[in-house]
């Protein structure tokens, strides 16, 4: 499992923009975001640069924690 802080999730349109693009990357993935925190946990077949190269490509660039 990946965690990963994500600066901008400000409402429920990123949060599924997010999950949208992750299960596009892996339709099995696991996904649980944290919001207000800024957290997203994924458990996924992808690989961390896969992951993270996709949020970066839908303009979520992210930390790995």
């Amino acid at each position: 499992m990946y965690t990963l802080k994500v600066a901008k999730i400000s409402c429920g349109n990123c949060v599924s923009k997010i999950n949208k693009s992750l299960k596009a990357l892996d339709d099995a993935a696991e996904i649980a975001i944290d919001r207000l925190a800024g957290i997203i946990q994924v458990k996924s077949d992808a690989s961390l640069d896969e992951i993270r190269a996709t949020l970066n490509q839908i303009g979520y660039p992210t930390t790995v924690l």
